[in-house]
Parts: structure tokens; sequence; C-alpha cells
């Protein structure tokens, strides 16, 4: 007989009374490869005439004089003559079945017991089906291990399943959501187990949904000339991609459209594209931006003189010359020209916008000054003075006029004069 090291694997026993005493209640349960003891309780006291053991209708080992044991048992059992206890290794599910001891003496004793073998469970996983699950759509989370599955139980995020729009089927193996909702996401968790060891896998829910609720932020009204961004939100798993549109035509694909130095062409219909390249859903937003040109640069601009400016707080009051739209250039006593270039006035209605700027004095931007009356001086930077009312007449001035008004001139409202720089090129 072989005289190995025993190893003795832990059991636990349920059931109803099998072994009259001899054997312990209940089965036993072994794991495929391992050892199982088969421990004789009370035994009758010896010397024991003869010992058998069986496997269903086939002999392990016979015991009396000497011992004798199935091939197939060799070097897979221990025997201990004095207990009639017996040690079976190398497990394989094969063995799984009733086992059977009997001992005489003067008497004869007989206990029975049940064995099954396990496979331990091992890998254990958990698989979505679609991969990608949809918000409104259908999803099954099917649990799987290798070995053998006793029990399967579900948990999400460390708590036992309570929602009612979730079936269980295939003895808990399929986790099945008929209408996905965003609350379903989450860590779920499938505890696999058989009387011999157990495993858990986990699988995180990842509920795909949206673009929606699309939002853009930013200015409605821009100044001309202004720097302005448009950002662009929307609920969605994953972030979604969007694309910016003006008036219906495509300028951009980024989450924020920024412009610079604002034209009038930047006026129109901003529509925000969102979409998600995993539910394939998209939504949009649509944002409108007008862009205005500042009243404080309107004297200069419309005049024609103006090649840049910039607006300087306060005015002060002082006497200088009109500038008028005109097809031909009007010329002062010196000869200097003060307008030209623009649109004859002859057709002037009351309706229509005129300004007036009042060119108080030429102030270089270097700190001299620009005399009218000089002739070598070319293109300077001035101070020019502009008052945006139109007069009170239905027709503008005549030139004359304006020259018998420069006599004595008017004083100027300093609330509606602005002070700005303009090049202004001489003749």
């Amino acid at each position: 007989m072989d005289t190995l090291a025993l190893f003795i694997v832990s059991v636990s026993f349920t059931g109803l009374t099998s072994g009259v005493g001899l054997l312990p209640d209940g089965p036993l349960n072994g794991a495929v490869g391992e050892t199982v003891m088969f421990t004789t309780v009370n035994p009758p006291e010896s010397p024991f005439v003869t010992t058998n053991w069986r496997f269903g209708d086939k002999d392990i080992i016979v015991s009396n004089i000497k011992n004798y044991t199935s091939p197939e048992y060799e070097g897979r059992i221990t025997f201990f003559p004095s207990t009639g206890s017996l040690e079976l290794r190398s497990l394989s599910l094969n063995d799984s079945g009733e086992y059977t001891v009997r001992i005489t003496t003067v008497r004869e004793f007989e206990g029975r017991t049940t064995l099954r073998v396990y496979e331990r469970i091992s890998n254990p996983s958990i698989t979505s089906s679609p991969k990608e699950a949809i918000e409104g759509n259908s999803v099954n989370l099917t649990c799987d291990a290798a070995g053998s599955v006793f029990t399967r139980k579900w948990m999400k995020d460390g708590s036992d399943l309570n929602q009612a729009d979730i079936i269980l089927y295939d003895n808990n193996r399929v986790l099945s959501f008929q209408r996905l909702n965003k609350t379903d996401r989450g860590e779920y968790s499938c505890n696999i187990s058989n009387p011999i060891n157990s495993m858990e896998a986990k699988h995180v829910l990842v509920v795909n949904y949206g673009p929606e609720h699309v939002q853009i932020k930013g200015q409605h009204h821009i100044s001309l000339g202004d720097t302005f961004t448009l950002s662009c939100e929307a609920e969605s798993e994953p972030p979604a991609n969007f694309t910016w549109l003006l008036n219906g035509t495509e300028i951009l694909n980024s989450p924020e459209y920024t412009k610079k130095n604002a034209e009038a062409s930047d006026s129109g219909n901003y529509t925000c594209q969102a979409k998600n390249i995993i539910t394939e859903r998209s939504s949009s937003s649509v944002h409108g931006v007008t862009v205005t040109v500042p009243s404080s640069c309107s004297g200069g601009c419309i005049a024609g003189i103006v090649i840049a400016c910039l607006v300087i707080p306060g005015a002060a009051a002082a006497a200088g010359y009109f500038i008028y739209k005109k097809k031909k250039s009007q010329k002062t006593s010196s000869n200097q020209t003060v307008g030209g270039g623009g649109q004859d006035n002859t057709a002037y209605s009351g309706n229509e916008e005129l300004n007036y700027v009042d060119i108080a004095v030429f102030h270089k931007k270097d700190g001299g000054a620009v005399q009218l009356g000089s002739q070598n001086e070319t293109s300077e930077y001035a101070q020019v003075r502009g008052n945006n009312n139109p007069p009170s007449t239905s027709s503008p001035p005549s030139y004359e006029n304006h020259i018998q008004r420069t006599k004595k001139p008017a004083p100027q409202d300093a609330a509606n004069v602005a002070e700005l720089y303009a090049q202004v090129r001489k003749k």
C-alpha cells in the first residue's frame, strides 16, 4: 500500500443520517484533482475481521487477512485499518456517487454516504450584448465562468438589485434590461459559487445617450471690430462632437467658436450641431448675433477722412470747420481741402443721416500741431471733435452760410461731442 502524505479537505455536512452512525451525515464535497477523506464515526471495537469499501457496485478495497485494492484505485487511496477510514485522491467528476463501507467484527456494521465532485470556479466574466448599451434600447449582461457553477447572484454598486425593469433567466445567468435608462448605469457584479469555492465578476455598465439640451453661450450684440466667443454645450455620453454653421454654411468643428475683429458679415444665425458617434443621434441650437457700428465713430467714418480712430473720453469746445459730403471739393480761403469725394448733398432728405465734424485742433500724435495753412506737411494723426446731431432745418446749410457762421461760432453741446484721433491727409 502506498504511504503518502494525507490532504484532507474541509467539507460541510447537511441532509439526513445515512451512515447509521458509522459515516458522517450528508454528502461530502470534493474538488477535481484534490482529495477527500471518508472518516468513520464511532467505529466498532477492533479487531476487525473484514472491512470492505465499495463505490456503487464496484469494490475499492477489501481488507481481511491481507488487503486487495482494485486496479483503478491503485495509488489513489490510503486505507486506515484501525478505524476503517478511507482517503481518496486525484478526484475526478466520475468519482461522484454513493460510497459504502462494511465492517465485520462479531457483528456487521454498514455506513453509506454520497460524494459530490465539482470543478473549481475560475475565469469569471460578465459580457454585454450588444457591446454598446444605448438609452432606450435593450441589453443583456451574461455571467459566465469555467468550472461547476452552482449559483449566481447579481448586485449593483454593492447592493441587491431592486429594479423592476430587469429580468433574470437561464438560472440567473443572464441579466436582461428591456429598455435602458440613464439610472441603469453603474457597476454590476455577479457572484458565482459552488460548494467548493466562489468567485466574482464585475462589469461597469455605461449607458450611452444624447446629445440633448444643447445650449449656446455668448453675446447676441457685438460691436464692429470686437472679439466675440460662442461656446456650445450638450448632455451626452460619450461627449458629443460639435459643428458650427453660420447662416447654414459650415464654418468650424469645435465646442467653441471665436472671431476676432468682428465684421458686419459676421452677423447672422449661428447653429451648433451636436452629434454622438455611438448613439448616432444629433441635436442643435441656434444663436443670433448682430454686429453693430458704434455711433462714436460715425462722424469721421461717413465724412470719409478717418482711416483709423481711437475714441478719447471728454470733449473741449472750440471753433473749427464743418465737413460736408460732396462730390466736389470745397476750399477754404487758405485753399485747404476740407471735404470731398463724398455723397452730393443736393438730394438731402430730412430722414437721411448727415454727420458734422467740428475740427477743433489738429494735434499730432507726437505732441505737435498741424497748421491748416501749411502745405508742406502730409498725412498726420489729428484730434477731431464729432457732432452726431443733424441740423434742425430740412436741408443742410450751404458752404457760404457755413462761412458766415464760422465768423461767430455757435457753442457746441458737450454731451453730443466726442474727441477722436483721425488720420487726415492734406493736399
